[in-house]
């Protein structure tokens, strides 16, 4: 076997190993959609929810499996969504988006849309500035998001859809 023939062998292995059944994720829970922010395209098609004490972290990805993604970096070029979620005293929690900080207070939100392939650093990166998410947490620790209205830096696009369902992750 030439060098050639095992790198190639090499190569399909390693991606056989991150196929999760095909080119969407059935579990993803929302239905795809397709947004432009700020000349920044994210065509959503999965979505993980990482619950940590009453904060949530919601990734929204252009990845066909946003939870394998969480933490990694794909090699390709890759878009992601990530909203911090802090719940609020109701439910479900009309969560109001502030500028960033590590850890959002009780009903707010903070989040970011990044555009960058592998190790280079982010090709594009907005951060939340504005407006509100309506959103809830299930026994399951899913989070179903109801609204969404966001503002972000830079652009007056918006972000702006409701009724997505995004399933519990256990980061790997």
């Amino acid at each position: 076997m030439t060098a050639r023939s095992a790198a190639t062998l090499l190569v399909l292995a390693l991606l056989a190993a991150c196929d999760d059944g095909g080119p969407f994720n059935p579990d993803a829970g929302l239905p795809a959609f397709d947004v432009t922010i700020g000349g920044v395209r994210l065509v959503a098609n999965s979505g993980a929810a990482i619950a940590n004490g009453n904060v949530f972290t919601v990734l929204l990805s252009d990845q066909p499996n946003a939870c394998q993604q969480y933490g990694h970096f794909p090699v390709q070029t890759w878009t992601t969504l990530t909203l911090v979620l802090a719940t609020g005293t109701t439910t479900p929690t009309v969560g109001t988006v502030v500028s960033q900080q590590a850890v959002p207070g009780p009903g707010q939100v903070v989040g970011n849309l990044i555009q960058a392939t592998s190790d280079l650093p982010p090709s594009a990166n907005l951060d939340a500035v504005d407006g509100t998410v309506t959103w809830k947490s299930n026994t399951d620790f899913s989070v179903s998001l109801q609204s969404m209205d966001i503002g972000f830096e830079g652009t007056g696009d918006r972000l702006q859809v409701a009724n997505i369902g995004i399933p519990a992750c256990t980061p790997q």
